[in-house]
C-alpha cells in the first residue's frame, strides 16, 4: 500500500532545481513515485510509509539548499495574461516577420509556402528554448504528455524532433513525410495538453522550455491544434 504525500520545497528556482530533487527523492527505496514543480515549489511523493518533514530534509541534504519549507508558500498574485504569455506573443511575431520578409524577397508569399515556413521557424524556435535546460524541460514534460509518461527518454527525444522537423520544413525535404510526422507528433502532444487543462490542475506548460514560466491553457491547445492543421492542410494540398 502506497501514502500519497506533499511537502512545500524551499530553494527551487528552476526547473533545473525541480529536477535534482525529483531524483534524489527516487533514490529513496521507500518512495515509489515522485514529481517535483518549481510553480508551485512541491514535492507529491508516493511512499510506503509516512515522512515527516525532518526525514524529507535528511534525505534531500545532500543537495543542499533544498529542504522542506517551513509552511507553504504564499501564492503570488497571478500575472495579466498579457504578461504572462508575453515571450509566446513576441516570438509568434518574429516568425510572422521572416515569412513577410521572405514573401519580399519572392516578389509574393503563396499560403503553402507561408505554412511552411512559419512551421520550420516555429519547431525550430521552440526547440531552442527547449535544448536550453534539457533535463528540466524533459522532467516538465513528463508531467502531461502522453508519451513522455509511458517513455520518459522521449522528453529528450523531443526537442530534436522538433529541431529534425523545423529543418525540413525549411528546406522542403520530402514534404510529405515532414507533415505526416509532423500530425501525428502533434496529435499526441494535443491529446495529452487537453488531458492535463480538463484536470483543471495547475501544471507548468514546457513548450517554451523552462527558460519561461507559461500555465497550461487554452492557449497551449490553440497552438497544437494550429500546428496539427497546418500539417494535416499541407498534406491534403499536396494529395
Amino acid at each position: 500500500m502506497t501514502l500519497p504525500q506533499t511537502f512545500p520545497i524551499a530553494g527551487m528556482t528552476c526547473g533545473s532545481c525541480a529536477t535534482k530533487v525529483a531524483e534524489r527523492l527516487r533514490e529513496h527505496p521507500e518512495i515509489t513515485r515522485a514529481e517535483v514543480t518549481a510553480d508551485p515549489p512541491e514535492a507529491r511523493i508516493m511512499t510506503r510509509s509516512a515522512f515527516s518533514d525532518a526525514s524529507l530534509d535528511e534525505w534531500l541534504r545532500p543537495l543542499g539548499r533544498y529542504k522542506v519549507a517551513a509552511e507553504a508558500p504564499a501564492a503570488a498574485p497571478e500575472p495579466k495574461a498579457a504578461q504572462t504569455y508575453r515571450p509566446l506573443v513576441i516570438l509568434l511575431g518574429y516568425l510572422l516577420l521572416v515569412m513577410l520578409a521572405a514573401g519580399v524577397a519572392e516578389g509574393g508569399l503563396h499560403l503553402e509556402t507561408a505554412m511552411r515556413l512559419f512551421m520550420g521557424g516555429f519547431f525550430v524556435a521552440f526547440s531552442f528554448f527547449k535544448m536550453l535546460d534539457l533535463r528540466g524541460f524533459a522532467e516538465a514534460y513528463r508531467g502531461y504528455d502522453l508519451m513522455a509518461k509511458a517513455a520518459p527518454p522521449y522528453g529528450y527525444v523531443y526537442p530534436f524532433v522538433e529541431l529534425a522537423l523545423g529543418l525540413g520544413y525549411l528546406s522542403a525535404w520530402q514534404p510529405v513525410l515532414v507533415n505526416g510526422v509532423t500530425a501525428v507528433v502533434m496529435a499526441v502532444s494535443l491529446a495529452g495538453v487537453l488531458r492535463a487543462v480538463l484536470s483543471k490542475h495547475k501544471i507548468r506548460c514546457a513548450c517554451l522550455g523552462t527558460v519561461f514560466q507559461l500555465p497550461m491553457s487554452t492557449v497551449t491547445i490553440v497552438e497544437d491544434a494550429l500546428m496539427l492543421g497546418m500539417a494535416i492542410a499541407s498534406l491534403l494540398v499536396l494529395h
